[in-house]
């Protein structure tokens, strides 16, 4: 999952995007989400809310990032067909990418821009991943501890078992049930990316970093409040795919 996270940003960065206005797309008039997350990330520059809205099958997602002192905030919409959207609500503006499409385009980008140099695999060595057995609840939901080890120590990672399906928000809305079938089997060489228990385990919601005593990210509530997001009055552009910079 790292390794797709280098990817997409690699390509970000050294490729033009190419996008269709207004192009015919699946997204409905307005989507109704049944439960509402609000995490706080605690760092050294400074708290960032994550605010998440989730439809109880998992169809869809959406995440809203505020940092301090910034009033700009980001908006991602996860769809059930796939798709991540963009949403810039100042110039009321959704831009929509096909991450199945868009992942296979940028794998194809890099690998013609690049030197035929191999990507860093990810050093699982340096990382375990143990559940200790450990719950408590969160928030109204019982959560189940895992304890991580690095090169910089221990920290542990609290995951709550809720009533709904947030695996969205963990594989950028390439997410689905089906995700999590197909890395059946794969357990073996997944079980040292902590990024990978909430796709694996159905119904897990990251909710907690215990780091020597200090929440480096903690849940502060999860509601069942209704929220319908419109797409009216929005104009919707769809990235059509990638050109690399120099072509």
């Amino acid at each position: 999952m790292n390794n797709l996270l280098n990817i997409l940003t690699a390509v970000l960065f050294s490729t033009n995007i190419s996008s269709a206005q207004n192009s015919t797309t699946s997204l409905p008039a307005s989507i109704t989400f049944e439960r509402i997350v609000v995490q706080q990330q605690n760092g050294q520059d400074g708290k960032a809310t994550n605010t998440y809205h989730f439809t109880i099958s998992g169809d869809y997602a959406m995440a809203k990032r505020e940092e301090e002192g910034d009033d700009d905030k980001a908006t991602i919409l996860y769809t059930k067909d796939g798709k991540m959207c963009m949403i810039n609500e100042k110039e009321k503006i959704i831009t929509i990418m096909n991450m199945p499409r868009m992942i296979g385009d940028a794998g194809a980008a890099i690998k013609k821009g690049m030197d035929k140099k191999p990507m860093p695999k990810d050093d699982e060595d340096k990382m375990t991943v143990t559940k200790t057995g450990k719950t408590k609840m969160i928030c109204g939901y019982t959560a189940y501890e895992y304890e991580i080890t690095n090169e910089g120590g221990k920290s542990g990672w609290w995951y709550a078992l809720v009533d709904f399906n947030p695996v969205k928000i963990y594989t950028m809305g390439a997410g689905s049930t089906g995700i999590a079938e197909k890395m059946k089997g794969k357990e073996v060489q997944l079980k040292n990316n902590p990024m990978a228990i909430p796709v694996l385990n159905k119904n897990y919601l990251w909710a907690e970093i215990d780091v020597a005593g200090k929440k480096g990210m903690e849940t502060k509530s999860i509601s069942k409040e209704v929220f319908t997001f419109s797409t009216a009055g929005y104009t919707i552009k769809e990235m059509k795919g990638f050109k690399t910079s120099g072509d």
